[in-house]
């Protein structure tokens, strides 16, 4: 199996961090060379053969993912086989929260065309985050608790792992 693979992402207090690691493992684990970068570091998507991108739905966009996305669409475009959102959305079952959460990842890829797209909960710090991200917490009343399904993401992960043993 030839072929670099990078997991970039972007995080703002861990829980997506925890997501990619646990994505890149599962990939060197199935014999890949997977790494991970945060977006914020400006990896080069060149260096690599496929990217997987994820970031957390803050605030109702991913910011970071979206400005990565837009400055590298070229390159990404080639390379891109997955997207991952992080986000308190997807710890309960409002099919409503879902779609809205799904639209948020769809609207920061663009024109990105990626074969597997992963929406997993995460996990809320309060102890990470500013005063001003704790009150906004209260306001729209986020759970805290730790709801990353590790089970989930290491499916998403062998499935990812499949498709490119295949192809």
């Amino acid at each position: 199996m030839t072929g670099r693979i990078l997991v970039a992402y972007a995080t703002r207090a861990g829980s997506t961090e925890g997501i990619a690691e646990v994505i890149a493992e599962g990939l060197r684990l199935a014999g890949y060379d997977a790494g991970k970068a945060r977006i914020c570091d400006a990896p080069d998507p060149k260096e690599y053969d496929r990217i997987i991108l994820g970031g957390p739905i803050y605030m109702g966009s991913m910011n970071e993912v979206q400005r990565y996305c837009q400055e590298h669409e070229d390159a990404l475009q080639s390379r891109i086989i997955g997207v991952f959102a992080v986000g308190m959305s997807f710890a309960g079952d409002d099919e409503e929260k879902h779609a809205q959460a799904r639209d948020v990842l769809k609207k920061a890829i663009g024109q990105l065309t990626p074969r597997f797209s992963g929406y997993f909960a995460g996990m809320t710090n309060p102890e990470k985050l500013s005063f001003f991200q704790r009150t906004a917490l209260t306001v729209v009343r986020t759970p805290i608790d730790d709801y990353r399904d590790w089970k989930a993401i290491k499916g998403w992960t062998e499935e990812i792992a499949e498709y490119l043993r295949r192809t």
